[in-house]
């Protein structure tokens, strides 16, 4: 299930400036010392729109990240420019592949035509493509969010059920120093560890040294060794909900379709006190 676009189409859809809208999806850790939309406005690739996982977020919640309701991102959307029937193209210039959580998020709430460009800007110059710095005119959109799949988000009282009796498996995609409790979170003030009964996943590992997806048959071996069966239920977590998106795209890739995300992932669980794990 290859959502991946290469050059050659996307450069194509461009100069076709048919039915299309690209989207800048980067993001940075808070310690990373980087500004994503600074990066973006330094430059990016043409008629692409910033889509800033800082702020497609829910307003209301003092936790980062956290979905907004279907109301609140079809104006994000709309204000955005998407229309129901735009094919969207996602790039992002992190080590993180962010394309995920915007992938996510679309998915999430209903919209069918998306592709990743992996590799970023790098890649796009590396192909022989042009950037620049100019902003996109944005007319309003039409896109309308709809929930079909309203079992792919967790919430905190669902997560303390599976983790207690071992419902699903847990999977955590921030790095293994994080997760055993050895390094710092990268959120002042916030303990380090995991949420019992969850495994190490990082996203890192997932990732390639050209920050695209690895292989299928490298996930299917990661998979293997952690005797997961490839159509399993997964619950997916990570800081904020965002890396956790890259499990979540590992498994879609090979056919799984059921790897949900823990909303409020770890910033949730230990700022609420909830019972940590450490190695």
């Amino acid at each position: 299930m290859s959502i991946f676009i290469t050059f050659e189409d996307f450069n194509k859809l461009i100069q076709q400036k048919e039915n299309i809208i690209i989207f800048d999806a980067t993001f940075f850790l808070p310690n990373s010392g980087m500004n994503a939309e600074n990066e973006y406005k330094k430059e990016h690739i043409p008629n692409t729109i910033f889509f800033d996982i800082n702020k497609i977020c829910d307003p209301d919640q003092s936790l980062p990240h956290m979905f907004p309701n279907k109301t609140t991102f079809t104006n994000m959307m709309q204000n955005l420019g998407l229309n129901k029937d735009h094919q969207v193209i996602i790039y992002d210039n992190s080590p993180l592949l962010t394309s995920a959580r915007c992938w996510f998020l679309l998915r999430y709430f209903g919209h069918k035509k998306i592709n990743i460009f992996q590799g970023g800007i790098k890649n796009w110059k590396n192909n022989g493509g042009k950037t620049n710095q100019l902003e996109v005119k944005k007319n309003k959109g039409n896109f309308v969010s709809s929930e079909k799949k309203p079992e792919l988000l967790i919430k905190l009282s669902e997560m303390k059920k599976i983790s207690k009796n071992k419902l699903f498996k847990i999977f955590d995609a921030r790095s293994l120093g994080r997760f055993i409790g050895k390094e710092q979170e990268p959120r002042p003030g916030l303990p380090s560890g995991h949420i019992p009964n969850s495994s190490s996943l990082p996203s890192s590992k997932l990732i390639n040294e050209e920050n695209k997806l690895i292989g299928n048959n490298e996930i299917k071996n990661i998979l293997l060794n952690k005797n997961i069966k490839n159509d399993e239920k997964i619950i997916a977590t990570c800081g904020s909900g965002v890396s956790a998106c890259v499990i979540a795209l590992a498994f879609y890739c090979l056919g799984n379709e059921r790897v949900s995300i823990y909303d409020g992932s770890w910033t949730e669980w230990a700022s609420k006190k909830q019972e940590i794990k450490t190695i």
